[in-house]
């Protein structure tokens, strides 16, 4: 049989909750250093695992938070659900994984599903301007938290990067590169990652008397395969761009596979900055010029936010905005993957 609490405080000479707080990893437990060491030294040996159900029951929690995204195939939702997931588990929360593939039905019914399971809270990726399930969630009083795409209400916590500064500096690094034909694949104007990206871009080409040409801006959605499509289309122009900004680095990915398709060489032909820098951007070659953005951060911060909410009873609009970061490679400057250059440096972020 499995041993008990009572057991287990007979053995540590301590009392049966003071066990059940350190095995929970309560915050608020304050013991003496040599008694917590002896108490975990003590669940190690047993292999003690708390009962998850009865302290669900008894806190009326399920200690499990969902994260919705729009496409579990996409590098940079796969390293955001990393550091939700890391930063939950260190609170003793388990996370589930739902795919939206950006339907807008699907998206609802899985928020309706998750809340009958009675998550405790919900982390959403996938959400659009004006959404009806943020409002939804906000109506149900469910805990979330929206994390890389905002709703443009601002009656939600959000984690994010600051898009119109990133894409404006990605811009600013093609111009002083010289260029003067900048296209952009753009984001969905729905979406605010693809607003607020097309946005900056826009502003820093006004902003350097660069003329601004309708026919160079194209959307491309988010995938590899909308990039490459996108990017035909204005590589066919007959005075075709001679820089590419990307709404997002597979999306980037696309317009280099569709260069080289059409004997353009990268970067002397056709330069290439993306948005996220993903693992794979650095192990392209070239490698992918890119801006930067803490993708395990957000995922970390989001779940802290969120569990904050539901233990703390923290309802308050906390919005959680870093700054991006250029990274300079192969696909901008001939050579630069012998040692990546890194521009427009602001690791910090700030917390509204």
């Amino acid at each position: 049989m499995p041993i008990t609490l009572k057991q287990l405080a007979q053995k540590a000479e301590v009392h049966p909750s003071t066990i059940s707080r350190v095995a929970n990893n309560d915050p608020s437990l304050r013991i003496a250093p040599d008694t917590r060491e002896r108490i975990e030294a003590l669940l190690r040996e047993t292999e003690y695992r708390p009962n998850g159900v009865a302290r669900g029951l008894k806190l009326r929690q399920t200690f499990v938070l969902a994260v919705v995204i729009p496409d579990v195939t996409n590098p940079f939702f796969a390293a955001l659900f990393r550091g939700v997931e890391d930063g939950a588990l260190s609170r003793g929360y388990n996370v589930l994984l739902c795919n939206t593939d950006g339907s807008p039905d699907r998206q609802r019914s899985h928020l309706q599903s998750l809340h009958a399971r009675r998550v405790d809270g919900i982390i959403l990726a996938s959400s659009v301007l004006k959404d009806p399930s943020v409002r939804w969630l906000r109506h149900q009083r469910i805990p979330h938290v929206l994390v890389n795409r905002f709703s443009d209400e601002g009656q939600d916590t959000f984690v994010g990067a600051d898009d119109l500064l990133g894409a404006r500096v990605a811009t600013r690094h093609l111009v002083e590169l010289g260029h003067r034909r900048i296209g952009h694949l753009a984001g969905k104007l729905t979406v605010s990652t693809g607003l607020m990206r097309r946005r900056g871009c826009l502003e820093e080409l006004e902003a350097r008397g660069l003329p601004i040409d309708p026919a160079l801006v194209v959307e491309s959605g988010y995938t590899e395969a909308g990039g490459a499509k996108a990017a035909e289309r204005i590589l066919s122009l007959p005075d075709r761009p001679t820089a590419i900004f990307a709404v997002t680095d597979m999306t980037a990915i696309g317009a280099c596979t569709m260069a080289r398709r059409l004997g353009l060489r990268v970067p002397e032909d056709l330069a290439i900055v993306g948005y996220n820098d993903i693992p794979l951007a650095s192990r392209l070659v070239p490698g992918l010029t890119t801006v930067r953005v803490p993708i395990h951060e957000f995922g970390a911060a989001a779940a802290r936010l969120l569990i904050d909410q539901i233990v703390v009873g923290d309802a308050s609009r906390r919005r959680v905005i870093f700054n991006p970061e250029l990274v300079v490679r192969g696909s901008t400057v001939a050579g630069a993957d012998d040692g990546p250059l890194r521009a427009q440096h602001a690791a910090a972020f700030a917390t509204e």
